[in-house]
């Protein structure tokens, strides 16, 4: 299950630092302290004293998980604690499923709706329906309850082979339905979409690197390769925040002849490690281009930074996040855990693209939505690829062609309307009304009439002003008059995703990418 609820820029910033890792799983370790430290002795004193002596009465298990907190994080921004909840919900993401009935949902005007179906799952097994309302979990009432997407989580996920009882309504149908659900093994894919994008170019995003990452790319590739016998293949890591450092080193060998150094790490702890192709990848000669953007890191840093290196393709976009930290999960005792990071990844030409980190956490994942475009290469260290162009370490993979979206400069009021309960709920509404119509058609077919598209804008202005408009009103409507095609284009692309799914929005999206047309472009050159 997902849901499409808007997070707070503290939010995005915690879920960057779970996310933004290159996670090595060759030396798992078991948590031990060196006993030759005294400061063992030190804590252990004052946390008897504390809870012998102290005022109050205090939870002494959560005192130990904040001072674990604060302790990595005075190390670096990628050494993280995660207590066993945390831990539970990034295994998942990062495993590649979970265990639940296998919908996505969201939450609208206080009732639980659901969005998708995953195809195969228990639930479609079952006869659900996007636009179904979940009313009942269990013989208990949850529509009109203020229930939260984790408490809907919490209800609907649990155990392979454990039964839950849901009540479900429709518009067709106002009685409550009841069934039976037989829990199963739900994938997390971390593949969003691979298609023939135009004649003979492969085009395939990927979200994550996750530990199915690499066995979804290589089948999509394959297929592309069986059925469209193509000559170039488009790789979008934008966004793609990293994840396990094999599943990287697994999609590059597909690109490289066998013996080609890919990455290599080493720590004060950690031999150096160096990762070579092998000689069994697929698309060994034909053309390839990385899209990378500020959201783009770790593994994604590693695939580019090989791809770059070597001169195997070319990257296309913004300069990417920066980060070249490698950590290990060492498990601990109360079912925690802590990322630590134990070296540093060093691409072929040898730079280390982790960018500064000394003034503090909030600056550092800050600085990819306040930067610049182009590095300070005065301040960078230089290096010189096989094909002997010169490149920089120090600050993340600047591109071989700097392409800047045009949605990174969005006016504020569009931002705000963007990502608004406002314009999802719009976006619902249509998809509710017009389902029966929807679904005589296929998503490249789709256009939302002049009729509504015209009444959509208005409520669209209507609603900024009244949102926003104090003195500010001829430049709302100014802004809001020149992106009028914007707002349509992004709408049109939340109905999408509303009835037909992910992959459809992001082939709907991709037909005005700039990025993406400068790589066809290029390709066609």
């Amino acid at each position: 299950m997902t849901n499409n609820v808007n997070s707070s820029f503290s939010g995005l910033l915690w879920s960057i630092v779970i996310i933004l890792v290159v996670v090595n799983f060759y030396n798992i370790k078991p948590f031990a302290v060196n006993n030759k430290h005294e400061t063992k002795n030190t804590i252990s004193s004052i946390l008897n004293q504390i809870e012998e002596n102290y005022v109050d009465s205090i939870n002494i298990d959560s005192l130990i998980e904040n001072s674990a907190h604060q302790i990595l994080t005075n190390l670096d921004p990628h050494s993280i604690y995660m207590n066993k909840d945390d831990v539970s919900s990034s295994m998942e993401m990062m495993q590649g499923s979970f265990e639940g009935i296998g919908v996505e949902f969201s939450i609208h005007r206080d009732t639980i709706v659901i969005v998708n179906v995953i195809p195969n799952g228990p639930s479609e097994k079952k006869g659900l329906q996007s636009g179904d309302r979940i009313v009942m979990i269990e013989d208990e009432n949850v529509a009109g309850i203020g229930i939260t997407n984790q408490g809907v989580i919490s209800k609907l996920r649990g155990k392979k082979g454990s039964k839950v009882q849901i009540g479900i309504q429709n518009r067709r149908d106002t009685n409550i339905r009841f069934i039976n659900i037989l829990r199963g093994k739900i994938p997390l894919f971390s593949l969003d979409v691979a298609y023939e994008i135009a004649p003979k170019i492969g085009y395939i995003k990927l979200n994550r690197f996750s530990a199915t990452t690499f066995n979804e790319f290589k089948d999509r590739l394959k297929e592309l390769q069986d059925n469209y016998n193509i000559e170039n293949l488009i790789l979008d890591l934008r966004g793609n925040s990293g994840g396990y450092l094999d599943q990287a080193i697994d999609i590059l060998n597909e690109f490289f002849e066998g013996g080609k150094l890919l990455v290599y790490t080493k720590g004060k702890a950690r031999k150096e490690q160096k990762y070579y192709s092998n000689y069994f990848g697929n698309f060994k000669t034909e053309d390839v281009h990385v899209l990378i953007d500020e959201g783009s890191a770790s593994a994604s840093e590693i695939v580019a930074g090989a791809i770059q290196d070597h001169g195997r393709g070319l990257i296309i976009g913004t300069r990417s996040f920066g980060k070249g930290l490698v950590q290990e999960q060492i498990p601990l005792d109360n079912g925690g855990l802590i990322r630590l990071t134990v070296s540093r990844y060093y691409t072929p030409s040898g730079r280390c693209i982790q960018k500064p980190y000394a003034d503090g956490h909030d600056d550092y994942f800050s600085e990819m939505y306040l930067r610049e475009n182009s590095q300070k290469s005065d301040s960078l260290q230089k290096f010189t690829t096989l094909d002997g162009r010169v490149v920089f370490g120090g600050g993340g993979i600047t591109p071989d062609y700097i392409v800047q979206s045009k949605t990174d400069s969005l006016p504020t009021s569009l931002v705000y309307l963007y990502t608004s309960d406002f314009f999802n709920d719009l976006a619902f509404d249509y998809v509710d009304n017009y389902r029966s119509k929807m679904s005589n058609l296929q998503s490249i077919e789709f256009k939302i009439s002049n009729f509504e598209k015209n009444n959509m804008l208005l409520k669209i202005n209507n609603w900024i002003i009244s949102e926003l408009g104090n003195s500010n009103i001829t430049q709302l409507n100014n802004e809001f008059n020149n992106y009028r095609s914007h707002i349509i284009e992004r709408l049109s692309a939340l109905i999408i995703r509303q009835y037909w799914g992910w992959e459809d929005m992001q082939i709907f999206l991709n037909q005005n990418d700039e990025i993406i047309s400068t790589s066809l472009s290029l390709i066609k050159n």
